[in-house]
């Protein structure tokens, strides 16, 4: 028995693109599926790099874990995470336990064993797979979601798994050894809120704080990029696993900003972040955070609240107990 965690294959080549762009604008939705099912990306999710945590802390527990992808080659290098094998997603075997990520929940009907479908955003969790089979099982990420699995999938209840942040990657430096004023924020997701909250902060009066829009980094970039900002602006209005802001935590760096609806779930007003759904919000907690005491406060509250999620604690918990319960006689088909 294997566990595969299906992730898209990493591609930065230009034809599937050209395909996505031309089935998006012409609203061809049988073209826009296939290219939606094909599986690529250029783009290395939170999500993603979650599923292969998830498949790290497997192997490290004594199981056997593989990636796969459609076409079973590593194609992420460094902006993955090293050392995992792969297989082609059609090498999979009956006796296997196979991981398919919410987007694609469709291709667990193909699976002829055990499946369970890794729901961790809003966005991407659909009834479009027979979710009432004994076989399949349900994972989320946060009580939000969870409460969004109950609506879709009625009658089969969603395990909430950990997310996975690693401390050597992200470690915890103070605040006071950190750039002052440097607030990281992510353009990716909805810069409309960044650029407002910018004007809104300058509009106060605030000079202390100044934005540097990052994006296309590798993990190992952003992880060096991370030992910089005091702070993290948060500005998605939807979020999946919500890595950035937990790694954030981390870091030692201050998350001010959206729960979206829900998915920062490690956002605690006050105590672990400073919560602000709007650009006007947004900017009074970065007038707030401009003291040094309230931020070092905070930051080190954020550390002790995320560190549940470090390798060695709930992930080994987690799968310890999992591998245990698929070791059991598996059924019969």
């Amino acid at each position: 028995m294997r566990f595969i965690f299906l992730i898209p294959d990493f591609d930065l080549g230009k034809t599937w693109k050209i395909q996505e762009k031309i089935a998006h604008l012409l609203r061809l939705k049988p073209l826009q599926r296939k290219v939606f099912l094909g599986m690529r990306t250029d783009v290395v999710f939170g999500g993603t790099l979650n599923i292969m945590r998830h498949c790290w802390i497997a192997r490290n527990c004594g199981a056997e874990a593989v990636l796969a992808t459609l076409r079973g080659v590593d194609t992420y290098g460094d902006r993955g995470i090293k050392n995992l094998p792969f297989i082609p997603w059609d090498d999979r075997r009956k006796e296997d336990v196979c991981i398919v990520p919410d987007y694609v929940t469709s291709r667990i009907d193909e699976v002829e064993g055990r499946a369970i479908a890794y729901l961790q955003v809003p966005l991407h969790t659909h009834a479009d797979f027979n979710y009432q089979d004994s076989r399949v099982s349900l994972w989320t990420d946060s009580p939000h979601m969870e409460a969004i699995c109950n609506a879709t999938y009625p009658g089969k209840a969603a395990q909430i798994v950990p997310n996975i942040i690693d401390p050597e990657l992200f470690p915890f430096i103070p605040q006071s050894q950190r750039e002052p004023g440097v607030l990281f924020a992510f353009p990716r997701k909805n810069p409309e809120f960044i650029d407002a909250t910018e004007n809104a902060y300058r509009a106060l009066g605030g000079k202390y704080w100044r934005i540097e829009r990052i994006d296309g980094l590798s993990i190992g970039e952003l992880a060096k990029e991370f030992q910089r900002p005091q702070g993290f602006l948060a500005s998605a209005e939807v979020e999946g696993c919500a890595l950035p802001p937990q790694e954030s935590m981390a870091s030692g760096i201050v998350v001010v900003g959206r729960q979206a609806k829900g998915a920062n779930f490690c956002m605690e007003q006050g105590k672990t972040a400073a919560i602000a759904e709007t650009p006007q919000e947004a900017a009074q907690r970065l007038i707030e955070l401009e003291n040094a005491e309230v931020r070092d406060r905070m930051s080190r509250h954020a550390y002790q609240a995320i560190s549940r999620y470090f390798p060695d604690r709930e992930p080994t918990e987690f799968w310890q107990k999992i591998i245990q319960q698929y070791k059991s006689p598996a059924l019969t088909f």
